[in-house]
């Protein structure tokens, strides 16, 4: 990793992250150097290695409180199609829960799209009315390319990732409200699970 910027590329021996910082207004914002920057590094990533794109800003989001932006679709969208490069996977954060989309790319590639943002803060944020009469997974409004697989706006909670040479393995805990017995259990309690195929980008639990 090199510093001192916020924004960064980690590589491991499985695995690169690319930190794109996505600055301070609401729906993020992103300057022509940084867009410089990561395009460059998506075209550098070793494509033997599984490839992670890190944003602070959620690209998609059901919640009702921030929902996702355009401006990070269309950012991560114009440097996919100008490097050639789509991720194995998209994290972000900002709103205060978590939840898990895949993407189908116009290549057929299934990408999942995750926010996970319940780390600590008090504050969790609930989702759209509505998307709690879905009977998940279930297609995004307006999007056929996205699907609502699962979230989690009741709790917080932390995403453990484990990349392997074949796949891309995601578990996420959730532990118990303030309100709730910590007796019970002195593990986080299990909450989503997912396997993705790096091979052929296709999601491995379907």
């Amino acid at each position: 990793m090199i510093q001192p910027n916020v924004y960064w590329t980690l590589v491991a021996p499985y695995v690169t992250v690319i930190g794109l910082y996505t600055n301070v207004p609401e729906g993020g914002q992103v300057h022509s150097d940084q867009v410089s920057w990561f395009e460059k590094e998506l075209k550098s990533a070793d494509s033997n290695n599984a490839l992670i794109v890190a944003l602070h800003h959620p690209v998609f989001s059901m919640d009702k409180f921030h929902t996702g932006g355009q401006a990070m679709l269309d950012l991560l969208d114009n440097a996919f199609d100008k490097t050639g490069v789509i991720p194995d996977a998209v994290l972000t954060g900002h709103v205060h829960n978590y939840q898990r989309f895949t993407r189908t790319h116009s290549t057929g590639k299934e990408v999942p799209y995750i926010v996970a943002g319940a780390g600590g803060y008090w504050h969790l944020h609930w989702m759209q009315n509505d998307v709690s009469a879905m009977s998940l997974p279930e297609k995004v409004p307006d999007r056929n390319d996205v699907i609502l697989e699962k979230y989690c706006d009741d709790h917080h909670g932390f995403m453990r990732l484990q990349v392997t040479p074949k796949k891309l393995i995601g578990n996420y805990y959730i532990a118990p409200n303030p309100q709730e017995s910590w007796h019970a259990s002195t593990q986080p309690t299990p909450y989503d699970s997912f396997e993705f195929e790096l091979k052929n980008g296709q999601n491995a639990q379907r």
